[in-house]
């Protein structure tokens, strides 16, 4: 059952570790949708507002961050940004709304990545989310499938990476219903039929083009 009531919109976030797709598949989702008639938007994590995207390239590329907490917190800065400013009005208006990283990303790169908490890190997620969260998360489950990039995050070494890949597969065991899993590590193609299928399980309406579910 959808989290908002008739009349508002839909929200279906990606998440997966470094180099896995995501970014790939939320983009081709966000198409497939607009060329099925919906009013999509494709947003990302950290960025989709100015202040959004100035914390991402100081915390990507411009300042190296040494505690843990004050990376998680310089994220949440941006997540609540986006959330005022883009998702909640997007949802209000009736869109479709497809994010590139949510809370979810808090879980497995600051609590199991490096270790923090998880109480106070999901208390400070429901705050700042103001009670909204994506009404489906696509876990794309795999190893890197390109090189990693050169910002900071994506040069720790593989023993976090596999910490975060543990607290992806412990939220899917918790929120099964919430969080579909697709193996990531096949033909893109693939991949984005798999996705599209679970859509339209959970939205048959999506079959028909032009028409709002």
């Amino acid at each position: 059952m959808d989290s908002r009531g008739g009349g508002i919109g839909h929200w279906i976030s990606f998440e997966g570790i470094d180099g896995v797709g995501k970014t790939t598949q939320a983009s081709r989702l966000a198409e497939w949708l607009v060329q099925h008639g919906r009013d999509a938007l494709l947003v990302r994590e950290p960025g989709g507002t100015a202040l959004g995207e100035a914390l991402r390239h100081m915390i990507l590329h411009d300042v190296e961050i040494h505690d843990a907490w004050a990376e998680f917190l310089l994220f949440a800065a941006a997540r609540a940004e986006l959330v005022t400013t883009v998702i909640r009005p997007a949802l209000a208006a009736g869109r479709w709304v497809i994010s590139d990283r949510f809370t979810d990303s808090s879980i497995a790169y600051q609590v199991f990545g490096r270790g923090l908490p998880w109480g106070p890190v999901d208390q400070v997620n429901r705050w700042i989310s103001r009670g909204e969260r994506p009404d489906m998360t696509v876990w794309l489950d795999g190893q890197p499938l390109t090189a990693r990039g050169d910002d900071r995050l994506e040069q720790r070494e593989a023993a976090y990476f596999d910490r975060v890949q543990e607290g992806y597969a412990w939220l899917w065991a918790r929120e099964p219903n919430r969080i579909y899993r697709v193996p990531a590590n096949q033909p893109a193609e693939a991949v984005s039929d798999a996705i599209k299928e679970a859509l339209i399980r959970r939205w048959p309406d999506l079959e028909r083009k032009g028409e709002s579910p």
